[in-house]
């Protein structure tokens, strides 16, 4: 069974530097990235925002914030941005999105994928691919389904900080990441 995770999680304990108080999360972090993947979807103090491009050094920041609430924000965000740019991996939430959304990763050859959906999202009258399991993921907005592969380090990382703070890169989401939602 997969994981409810959008992101592949890694756990940055390790990397806080600790005081007499205990650890001290830093204000932002820098990822390396393959300046070809962007746009960059990053954490920002607040919510997520889109980095164009990397630096000269192939470097991105991303700001340490809440944990809370971030796989919400990152699909959000996706969503706009993927319909803005007419990415095509934006579908309404019906039996043909769906499958529109899966074709999307298929296209990329991302395979095994998973989908992960809210338990208490209306999936009335929509009939869901056989061979993709359907995972459920309570942080997902309401009415919102996502296509994911199963390696989530294709598309990006979740950095956990201790219990409440994380840090966010995505940088495949234009192809690693599909949503039917209405």
């Amino acid at each position: 069974m997969g994981t409810p995770n959008l992101l592949e999680l890694v756990n940055f304990d390790q990397t806080v530097k600790h005081t007499r108080r205990g650890a001290a999360p830093p204000l932002l972090m820098e990822f390396q990235v393959n300046p070809d993947l962007g746009p960059f979807l990053v954490s920002s103090t607040r919510s997520v925002q889109w980095v164009s491009h990397a630096s000269k050094t192939g470097m991105v920041r991303a700001a340490v914030r809440k944990r809370q609430q971030i796989e919400a924000d990152v699909v959000g965000a996706v969503v706009s941005m993927g319909t803005e740019a007419e990415w095509g991996n934006i579908h309404p939430l019906t039996t043909e999105g769906v499958r529109s959304c899966v074709n999307h990763l298929r296209y990329y050859e991302l395979e095994p994928l998973e989908i992960l959906v809210a338990s208490d999202t209306d999936m009335e009258g929509i009939e869901m691919p056989p061979e993709v399991p359907v995972i459920h993921a309570e942080w997902l907005p309401l009415n919102a389904l996502v296509v994911i592969p199963v390696d989530r380090g294709f598309v990006g990382t979740v950095g956990t900080i201790g219990q409440h703070k994380a840090v966010v890169i995505v940088h495949n989401a234009s192809r690693g990441m599909a949503i039917a939602w209405r």
